[in-house]
């Protein structure tokens, strides 16, 4: 009699045997991710082999921990190179600056060269400009006493020139003052004919305007002040002492109006007007007679 066959012509106890396998293998992983801590099953050889062949899952499993460990390598390799280029980078700047510290006392030593050079330069500079110094001074010295000398003779000459010159001022404004006076006279004589001869025509005009009122009397007077123009024109008529007769007063102020402008007076000199003309006083008595 024939043996009994499965799957595929494989005999039922091989496929068991597979099933069990799996479902061991299967139980073992679920148990493994359900703890943190990773079991380790240790098949022999053969059937392991038989199950890496056969199961995806767990070729699943051994390729990501291959590309973990791989990835862990790669991290290791790669902090190991960070730790490498900094060290590295530390000593070449240890270097950079053993060099910078090198080349600072070179510096500073230059420095401290050009210093002793240049404060040797000015210690003798120093000593030649004292030693020009002095000798302006003495140069100046005696240039200053050689002027000192000049200028107390020139202000001898200056204070001679002086007095002479003020001797010559003193006769000329002497000259001048007695000059001026005489000028000044003549002008003031000139001055008092042309105002007589100006007040007189003023006199005149108004005495032929006058008409004596009847109730004049000898013994009353009145004064008139007149303001006048430079044209001449009689501007305002003011009585400043009445004679007590109002139409004595009024006839007195009547005669100045009517003379109205005094046509003489417009080519007078304005000074000569300001100081007599631009403001007159005329007295009026009944004698007809105007002072």
């Amino acid at each position: 009699m024939r043996s009994v066959t499965a799957f595929n012509g494989y005999p039922i106890s091989f496929v068991l045997a597979v099933l069990l396998h799996v479902m061991v293998v299967v139980a073992l992983f679920l148990f493994q991710r359900s703890h943190t801590e990773a079991i380790q099953i240790v098949q022999p050889p053969a059937i392991r082999a038989n199950l890496v062949g056969m199961n995806p899952q767990a070729r699943n499993q051994q390729v990501q921990e291959q590309r973990e460990a791989d990835r862990a390598r790669e991290q290791r390799e790669a902090q190991q190179r960070r730790e490498e280029q900094q060290r590295q980078e530390a000593a070449r700047q240890e270097q950079q600056r053993q060099e910078q510290q090198r080349a600072e006392q070179e510096r500073q030593a230059e420095l401290q060269r050009i210093a002793q050079l240049q404060e040797r330069q000015e210690r003798q500079e120093r000593e030649q400009q004292q030693q020009r110094e002095e000798q302006q001074r003495r140069q100046e010295q005696e240039r200053q006493e050689q002027q000192r000398q000049e200028q107390q003779r020139q202000e001898q000459q200056r204070q001679q020139e002086l007095a002479a010159q003020q001797e010559r001022e003193r006769q000329q404004r002497a000259q001048q003052e007695a000059a001026a006076q005489a000028q000044a006279a003549a002008a003031a004589a000139q001055e008092g004919e042309a105002v007589m001869s100006y007040t007189t025509l003023i006199h005149d005009l108004v005495q032929q305007q006058w008409s004596r009122p009847p109730s004049a009397r000898n013994g009353m007077m009145a004064v008139l002040r007149i303001r006048l123009v430079p044209t001449g024109e009689v501007i305002d008529v003011e009585v400043v002492q009445s004679s007590g007769d109002g139409a004595f007063d009024r006839a007195a102020m009547t005669a100045v109006n009517r003379v109205g402008t005094i046509r003489e007076l417009q080519g007078m000199d304005p000074q000569l007007f300001n100081r007599n003309f631009r403001t007159l006083l005329l007295t009026f008595r009944p004698e007809d007679l105007l002072n």
